[in-house]
């Protein structure tokens, strides 16, 4: 199972069940297209294109079951060609460049419909609206959040409550700071040194407890293994009514998440014929995606490390019971063993 309480934009998922196809809380349609063909892995036939605040999602009319649920986080690049055809005339092309675990994928959308020629070029405002939203998503640690001893708010961020002489136990000494609740995140910062600090959004929060420490009691907030899996503890002789706070706000956010993601008339003005994110690793996880319809995908949407080409045809060898690439032609396996001179030998 994922480690991420939301997968929806950290995950590239095929074929997945039609409730797992439907808006989870706080996800919103930013565009919907239908007479859309992905190109790439079923030509030849329309579905409908679904962008959201945190992914894409694209499924089949004749067959919602086959479908794809493309994370935001995992797009790497985006390009949007024009391309012009004898039936009908200009149409949009969107490739989409991305990677999920050990693997990356190219998808091909292209835009059949007449009346919205345009449309998919509005995927990349979507994409620069989600990076520049991550302080929603994303723990930060000694980041730069705090101005003149007041937090850095984000857009539609309100400050619930502030809480002086609250102690962070990360050394063993203890540092002396500022505690804020606010409806997207818990922060905290020294009031030494204001690079000394934390960001802790409620997205990324797995718990908020009452702990025993070396110190006495505290309140430790227990942050998602997938973000880091920190254990951050803070003392206050308030104990009672930050700890009631904390826990309160953390589940109104998961009753109503903000995810911050929100397309301004700049944004889309700004389109380009490419826009290219810098690639990072991410960081390998378990998946809930169907396995079979992964397989698959691998074969329709994969291309290696540089996302290009086609991968070899996957057979199932009775033999040795795996499934492999077929072998070239006049190529056995038996001869392969001997090669290398670890298998059996065709005479006995």
């Amino acid at each position: 199972m994922s480690d991420y309480l939301i997968w929806q934009d950290r995950e590239i998922r095929f074929d997945i069940g039609v409730s797992q196809l439907g808006l989870r809380k706080g996800e919103i349609v930013f565009d919907s297209l239908n007479q859309v063909e992905d190109t790439k892995g079923n030509p030849g036939e329309m579905g409908s294109f679904i962008a959201t605040n945190l992914r894409i999602l694209f499924y089949l009319d004749t067959n919602n079951r086959i479908n794809l649920s493309i994370g935001l986080d995992c797009v790497l690049s985006l390009e949007v060609k024009s391309t012009t055809s004898n039936l009908r005339g200009n149409t949009e092309v969107l490739i989409v460049r991305s990677k999920f675990q050990d693997s990356r994928f190219e998808f091909i959308f292209t835009n059949m419909n007449l009346g919205r020629t345009t449309a998919l070029s509005r995927m990349q405002a979507l994409v620069r609206a989600y990076e520049a939203s991550r302080m929603y998503r994303e723990v930060r640690l000694r980041g730069a959040i705090i101005s003149n001893k007041n937090l850095m708010l984000l857009p539609r961020e309100k400050v619930i409550n502030r809480y002086n002489n609250v102690w962070n136990l990360s050394s063993d000494q203890g540092n002396s700071g500022t505690f804020l609740i606010t409806n997207v995140r818990l922060a905290w910062f020294a009031n030494v040194a204001e690079n000394l600090n934390a960001s802790l959004p409620y997205i990324q929060i797995k718990t908020v407890k009452r702990r025993e420490s070396k110190f006495g009691l505290a309140v430790v907030v227990e942050i998602n293994k997938a973000s880091g899996g920190y254990l951050l503890g803070f003392q206050t002789p308030e104990i009672d009514a930050l700890l009631a706070e904390a826990v309160n706000l953390h589940k109104l956010f998961t009753e109503q998440p903000i995810f911050g993601v929100e397309v301004d008339a700049q944004l889309e003005t700004a389109a380009t014929p490419q826009l290219v994110r810098k690639s990072e690793d991410i960081e390998l996880t378990d998946s809930e995606y169907n396995e079979a319809g992964a397989m698959l995908a691998a074969r329709k949407y994969g291309g290696g490390a540089k996302g290009s080409g086609d991968p070899s045809e996957v057979i199932f060898n009775e033999d040795l019971g795996l499934a492999m690439e077929r072998l070239p032609r006049g190529v056995t396996v038996e001869s392969l063993w001997r090669i290398i001179g670890g298998g059996p030998s065709s005479s006995k």
